[in-house]
């Protein structure tokens, strides 16, 4: 990329997990640094202070320490809510988004997937970290559909895939923030063509 590298203090690390966050947060900032292509084993090792064979033990191939970098910061910090309703679910899901999208990683994040949408191998790792996050709206899914919330024939991942989408909107092409009053007339928005008639107020 031609990118002149920064200088970047060297993390002092012990064993265990310490390790591994500071070896995934060491990958994410290479890869806003100099991109997926230019990416080395060697400059993540530098940057979060352990030996190169420590990252090449658990992760032998850069595709692998880059998958695990990208899930680290988006499918490792969800929390599937239980709240025993869809609106409650889809509250604490977009709370999250916002709390995520807004954050110094999930920002660095979305400026990666843009920067490298040219990249297949890229590509290839980040369709993999879309098919996670896929399956995390599938234990909502699954109560909401128990309790008979739901639309018959309703595209069931419809409802999240609105929600992100408007989310994300909102924080990166409106530049506003998410308060709680917006979030619960997007919410109420969705339901209204999610909710199964009798479910409707």
């Amino acid at each position: 990329m031609g990118a002149k590298r920064k200088s970047s203090k060297k993390r002092v690390l012990v064993r265990g997990e310490p390790v591994v966050r500071g070896v995934l947060e060491a990958t994410l900032e290479e890869l806003a640094l100099v991109g997926y292509g230019a990416l080395r084993i060697e400059d993540v090792a530098a940057r979060a202070g352990v030996n190169k064979t420590t990252i090449y033990r658990r992760w032998p191939m850069k595709q692998e320490l880059v998958d695990a970098a990208l899930h680290s910061v988006t499918v490792a910090r969800i929390i599937q809510p239980d709240t025993g309703s869809l609106r409650g679910d889809l509250l604490e899901i977009g709370r999250h988004m916002a709390t995520l999208m807004s954050s110094a990683e999930g920002q660095a994040l979305r400026r990666i997937l843009i920067a490298e949408e040219r990249n297949p191998e890229f590509m290839a790792i980040a369709g993999l970290l879309r098919e996670s996050m896929d399956a995390l709206p599938l234990p909502v899914i699954e109560a909401a559909r128990t309790r008979g919330e739901l639309a018959p024939g309703l595209e069931s991942v419809l409802p999240f895939q609105v929600l992100a989408a408007s989310v994300q909107h909102r924080l990166f092409m409106e530049r506003r923030g998410i308060d709680e009053g917006y979030l619960e007339q997007l919410v109420d928005l969705i339901l209204l063509g999610a909710l199964a008639p009798d479910k409707r107020k």
